[in-house]
C-alpha cells in the first residue's frame, strides 16, 4: 500500500514528515513569526523542517537588523536544509568588505569566476609558477581556462573569501566581497603540488608584494612532511614575508591523527582549524576533524577555528559537474507528466543510473534525482556545499581584510593580537584543538575602532534620512562592551555591538526599521541594563526601570 502524500501547510511542498514537537522556549519567537505570516496556522498543523529553518533565519536576520538581501534569501536546497551564508553565521560586520585590500591566494589553480570578475574584475594577476624555468622568471596567465589550470580548489577558496555573490543574486557573498586578488597556481600538469612550487610562489610574493600591495596571503595547502620550521624553506619564506608586513593564513589540515605541516607549523603564521555549526544559527557548535597539537618545535596549533563545513562554494564553470548541476536542477522543475521524457533526453549529463528509465513513475524519478543532487552536494545550478579547513582559512583571511580596511596601519603582530583576544572558545572542547577559539569578526572590528575611534555624539536616537539609518549613542567611561537590544531584535543581548570612541562615547548605526513603536535599552558589559538618557521618551519596563521608546513614522 502506497504511503499517503504529506504536504507542508506552510510551503505546500511534498515532504517526508512534518514537525509537531517544538522546543517551546527556544522556538517561541519562530512560531510567532510563522503565525504572523500564516494566519490560522497552529502548532498542531505541523511544519516541515525547511520552513522551521526558514522562519528561524528570518528571526535571526531581524535580531541583527540586517538589510534585506531580496527574495533569494534564504535558498531551499533539495537536502531539506538551507545553506546559510558564512557572513550571517559569523555575524560579520557588513560595512567592511575588504575594499582596497589585496589578498594573494597560493593554491592548486584558478578560474576567473563570475563572482570575482563580472561586476568588476578584481583579479590583479594570475601567476602560474609551474611554467617557469627558475624562481626568477615570472610567468603570468592571461587566458585562463579550467582545462588549463585544473582550478576547482583555488576557485572555491578565493570565491568563498572574496566572491560578491553574482551567481547567487548576492546570497553567497564572501565576507571580503570587495577585496582585490592575486592568484598563484602551484599545481603542475601531473596534478601534484610540490614543495618546489610552493617555494616559488612565496618567492614571487616576496619580490612583488609591494608592487601589488599584497597584505594577506591565504594558503589552503601545505607541504607533504611535518618538519621543524627551522629546516623548512616554506616556513622560512613565510616568516620573511611576515617581517615585511604581509599576514600569512594557513589551513591546519583535516586529519586529527596527523601533524601540522609547513606553513601552518610556522610560529607567526595564523593557523586555522575548523568548527561544525550544523549549518545552524544556534549557539551550540562543535569542532571539525582538524589537524591539531604540538608541532615538532613544540608550538601549539591551530590558533583559531572557523567554519569548515556546510560552506557554499562555486561549481567550476565549463565542467561536467556544472552541466550536471544545471540539468539536475532543471529536471526538478519539469512537470510529472513530462519528467520521464526529459530525463531520457538528458540522461547523459546527469550521472543518473539507467534504471531510472525503467518506468514512468514520476515520484521515483524525482526521488532518484534528489538522491543524486544530495550525493553530489549541489545546492543550486551554480553552487555546492564543501568542507575542510581549506575553507576555514579563507574565512579568516576575509575577516583580516575587514580589519585592514578599518585600519590599514595594522601590522601582522597587531592583527594576531586582535584576533586572538576577541576569539571565543567553545565550551567542553579542549583548548589544544581550538587554540584561542572561534573567530569573532564583529568584536575584532570594534577592537580596531576602539584604538583611535572618533565619534561626534548626536541626539539619541538620531534618524539619518540621507543614509536611511538610525544612530544610537551612549556615554560610558568604564564600559568594555555595550550592546543595543530591543523589541526590534527580540532583545538579543550580544548581537548589536556599539562602537567605542573618545571620551567614553559609544555608537551604533543600524538600517532603517519599518514604521512602528519600538522599545529598547543598552546592555553594558553583559551585566547591566541602561536606558537611553538622551531619549526623553520612556515607559516602565515592569522590572523597576524604564524602556526607552523609538517611534518610526511613515
Amino acid at each position: 500500500m502506497k504511503s499517503p502524500v504529506i504536504i507542508c501547510p506552510l510551503c505546500s511542498d511534498e515532504v517526508d514528515k512534518l514537525l509537531y514537537r517544538y522546543h517551546i522556549d527556544g522556538e517561541r519567537v519562530v512560531m510567532e513569526k510563522i503565525r504572523q505570516q500564516n494566519p490560522g496556522w497552529t502548532e498542531n498543523d505541523g511544519a516541515c523542517s525547511r520552513c522551521v529553518d526558514y522562519y528561524h533565519t528570518e528571526v535571526v536576520m531581524q535580531q541583527r537588523i540586517l538589510p534585506e538581501i531580496g527574495p533569494y534569501f534564504p535558498v531551499k536546497s533539495p537536502d531539506d536544509f538551507i545553506i546559510l551564508p558564512a557572513g550571517l553565521r559569523l555575524n560579520a560586520d557588513q560595512r567592511y568588505t575588504g575594499k582596497g585590500i589585496t589578498i594573494c591566494f597560493i593554491d592548486g589553480g584558478f578560474y576567473p569566476h563570475p563572482d570575482i570578475t563580472t561586476h568588476r574584475n578584481r583579479i590583479k594577476a594570475i601567476i602560474d609558477v609551474t611554467k617557469t624555468m627558475d624562481a626568477t622568471n615570472d610567468h603570468s596567465i592571461t587566458d585562463c581556462h579550467p582545462e588549463l589550470v585544473e582550478g576547482w580548489h583555488g576557485t572555491m577558496t578565493s570565491v568563498v573569501c572574496a566572491g560578491d555573490g553574482y551567481l547567487s543574486n548576492g546570497l553567497y557573498k564572501g565576507i571580503a566581497g570587495d577585496a582585490e586578488l592575486v592568484l598563484i597556481k602551484v599545481q603542475n600538469d601531473a596534478g601534484r603540488i610540490t614543495t618546489e612550487n610552493i617555494v616559488k610562489a612565496l618567492q614571487w610574493v616576496l619580490r612583488h608584494h609591494e608592487e601589488y600591495d599584497i597584505r594577506i596571503v591565504n594558503m589552503s595547502l601545505g607541504d607533504d612532511e611535518a618538519v621543524s620550521y627551522k629546516q623548512s624553506e616554506v616556513d622560512r619564506l613565510a616568516e620573511k614575508l611576515i617581517e615585511k608586513g604581509v599576514i600569512i593564513v594557513a589551513a591546519a589540515g583535516n586529519d586529527e591523527n596527523s601533524m601540522v605541516k609547513p606553513p601552518a607549523n610556522s610560529p607567526r603564521v595564523i593557523t586555522v582549524g575548523g568548527i561544525d555549526d550544523q549549518n545552524s544559527l544556534e549557539k551550540e557548535i562543535g569542532l571539525y576533524h582538524s589537524t591539531f597539537g604540538k608541532t615538532i618545535d613544540g608550538l601549539m596549533k591551530p590558533e583559531l577555528v572557523a567554519h569548515a563545513i556546510w560552506i557554499a562554494a562555486p561549481i567550476l564553470p565549463e565542467t561536467k559537474e556544472k552541466k550536471e548541476a544545471e540539468v539536475l536542477h532543471y529536471l526538478l522543475t519539469v512537470s510529472p507528466a513530462e519528467l520521464p521524457l526529459a530525463v531520457k533526453q538528458n540522461i547523459a549529463f546527469t550521472g543518473l543510473p539507467m534504471s531510472v528509465l525503467a518506468g514512468d513513475d514520476a515520484t521515483f524519478i524525482r526521488d532518484t534525482i534528489l538522491q543524486r543532487i544530495r550525493s553530489r552536494k549541489y545546492i543550486s545550478p551554480h553552487y555546492m556545499h564543501v568542507d575542510g579547513t581549506s575553507f576555514a582559512a579563507p574565512v579568516v583571511s576575509a575577516v583580516i581584510a575587514q580589519l585592514l580596511e578599518a585600519d590599514p596601519r595594522l601590522t601582522p603582530a597587531a592583527t594576531r593580537e586582535i584576533l586572538f583576544r576577541t576569539a571565543r572558545r567553545i565550551e567542553n572542547y579542549p583548548a589544544i584543538r581550538q587554540g584561542f577559539g572561534v573567530i569573532h569578526p564583529r568584536k575584532a572590528i570594534l577592537h580596531v575602532l576602539k584604538r583611535e575611534a572618533v565619534i561626534t555624539p548626536g541626539s539619541s536616537p538620531h534618524i539619518n534620512k540621507e543614509q536611511n539609518t538610525i544612530e544610537f549613542y551612549i556615554q560610558h567611561d568604564c564600559a568594555s562592551q555595550v550592546s543595543l537590544a530591543g523589541s526590534f531584535n527580540q532583545w538579543a543581548r550580544d548581537v548589536l555591538l556599539l562602537e567605542p570612541g573618545k571620551q567614553g562615547w559609544w555608537k551604533i548605526e543600524v538600517p532603517m526599521m519599518p514604521p512602528g513603536k519600538y522599545y529598547y535599552k543598552f546592555f553594558v558589559d553583559e551585566k547591566v541594563w541602561l536606558e537611553d538618557t538622551g531619549n526623553p521618551h520612556r515607559e516602565p519596563d515592569g522590572f523597576n526601570g524604564f524602556n526607552s521608546i523609538l517611534t518610526i513614522n511613515n
